[in-house]
């Protein structure tokens, strides 16, 4: 079975042949020790050669406009992007922004949304597919609408006074936002070789949400809910990638129809053992493997006993696919992963056997 067929099995909820591993590559030395160069952008056909050399299952590719991505090489240590949103360049791929272009409804009112159609929108995604011969579930991916206004379009604190003071310049926001989402859509399903989009809208911090569970359900599971569907529409699966603490709104969560839930952050009390078997039939699990303490200082021997922990919990009955909870970064040592992956690849396979570990 080939690593495309694997995950959208699992993502279905069903069993495959092994449990499906799938990443964020978010790591230049890794990817230097992988294919022997680094690139200055984050490109869509050096992280599908990434992940075949590491033997993933499925792989994540930001669309074009992807906020925090610079798409296209600037000179000096700051640029804007087609969103007019200005960073700082630190940090790889995801850069620091440093000021936002919504200050007020006359920002707003003033305001030109990117083009969806753009030539740049799917160029990464029409890299990737062109890369991959090993049939690699190829996951687009694009921000969700929460994200995308209290980070980007605002900062928070103007975001946090808008909520209060004109809560409809945010719906109005969030609707601008998911049209442009879905127009983008569109654009991806045309080129090919895509499998599943990838919804990535941080609700939670570490211990509690970033905004009300009251104002979540008022403001933004409606425009999240929109763009799960019209995707779905297209003929593709949706997965979330849901950073921090959510027990409060995962309920909520569920029922918009999402097939995947990832990286259920450990360091956030998410639970992977209760999400299972609570969403049984409905919600595909994704990650759970500790990469914030275990898989950066862990030994050896500590890295294998989390990574065979999450199978043990995840794994039974299929439908869940295996991940750290959140990515592959700089500070994991290359150790670490190849002893995380060959643990997935050992012990994930159906039927499952632990008796000698």
């Amino acid at each position: 079975m080939e690593g495309r067929e694997r995950f959208l099995i699992a993502l279905n909820r069903e069993t495959p042949d092994q449990v499906p591993i799938f990443e964020f590559l978010f790591s230049p030395k890794l990817q230097e020790k992988l294919v022997g160069y680094r690139t200055e952008l984050y490109d869509g056909a050096a992280i599908i050669k990434c992940a075949a050399k590491l033997g993933l299952d499925g792989t994540f590719i930001p669309i074009g406009g992807y906020c925090g991505f610079e798409d296209f090489h600037t000179e000096g240590e700051k640029f804007t992007d087609e969103w007019g949103v200005t960073y700082v360049k630190q940090g790889w791929p995801v850069m620091i922004q440093i000021e936002t272009p919504i200050k007020n409804r006359e920002d707003w009112k003033n305001y030109s949304m990117p083009d969806p159609k753009a030539s740049h929108r799917t160029q990464k995604l029409k890299d990737a597919a062109a890369a991959n011969e090993g049939n690699i579930a190829i996951i687009a991916g694009l921000l969700g609408p929460l994200t995308m206004i209290y980070w980007y379009f605002m900062d928070i604190v103007t975001f946090s006074y808008t909520l209060f003071e004109a809560p409809d310049l945010i719906v109005e926001i969030c609707d601008a936002y998911t049209k442009f989402s879905l127009e983008v859509a569109k654009e991806v399903v045309k080129i090919g070789g895509i499998d599943v989009f990838l919804i990535a809208d941080d609700w939670g911090a570490s211990n509690t949400l970033l905004v009300s569970p009251k104002h979540l359900r008022k403001y933004f599971i409606k425009p999240f809910s929109d763009m799960v569907r019209g995707m779905k529409k297209l003929g593709l699966p949706v997965i979330m990638h849901n950073d921090g603490n959510l027990w409060e709104v995962l309920d909520d969560l569920v029922t918009t129809g999402i097939n995947g839930y990832h990286p259920v952050e450990k360091a956030a009390t998410m639970d992977l053992g209760i999400i299972k078997e609570k969403y049984k039939g409905r919600l595909c699990p994704i990650g759970n493997v500790n990469n914030k303490t275990v898989m950066i200082s862990g030994t050896e021997e500590e890295v294998m006993a989390e990574t065979i922990e999450c199978l043990k919990i995840g794994a039974p009955g299929g439908g869940y696919i295996i991940a750290t909870d959140h990515s592959l970064h700089d500070d994991i040592p290359k150790k670490n992963v190849r002893v995380y992956l060959n643990t997935a690849k050992k012990y994930g396979k159906y039927p499952l056997k632990f008796d000698d570990c």
